[in-house]
């Protein structure tokens, strides 16, 4: 089922890309968790649910435009996908560039993601999931 995760997580990217929200809602449980611990520019703490992933995404884009999520490495760590991301984009208001990386850690289950978790980095990601550098 690993395998089939990361294709899953792929294809959120892809959707993400194309701004297809509607496949994205698909692939996420109803109940989905997403905690941005990272600290980074962005950072929405905790949402539950996908109406709190969707208003926290829409407050993110209210504040940045020309946003792209690059996914740069997947690592299959079973229940687990842990990705390498580079997130660009510009302050709306300031036309500021921000361009940084951060580790996403997805968890799925029967097909769908449960669980998003943003870290600062990768050994706090893989920590997160029980691995080590």
């Amino acid at each position: 089922m690993s395998r089939e995760n990361v294709e899953i997580v792929r294809r959120l990217f892809e959707a993400q890309a194309r701004h297809d929200l509607d496949a994205i809602e698909d692939l996420y449980d109803p109940s989905i968790e997403w905690d941005d611990v990272s600290g980074l520019w962005g950072d929405w703490g905790e949402r539950r649910g996908r109406d709190g992933v969707r208003d926290a995404f829409a407050s993110w884009f209210e504040a940045f435009e020309d946003v792209t999520f690059t996914a740069e490495d997947f690592l299959d760590a079973g229940d687990h996908v842990v990705v390498a991301t580079r997130i660009r984009g510009r302050g709306r208001g300031s036309g500021l560039a921000v361009d940084q990386s951060i580790t996403l850690v997805w968890a799925l289950k029967g097909g769908r993601v449960t669980r998003v978790g943003g870290y600062r980095d990768r050994s706090e990601a893989l920590e997160a999931v029980g691995l080590r550098e």
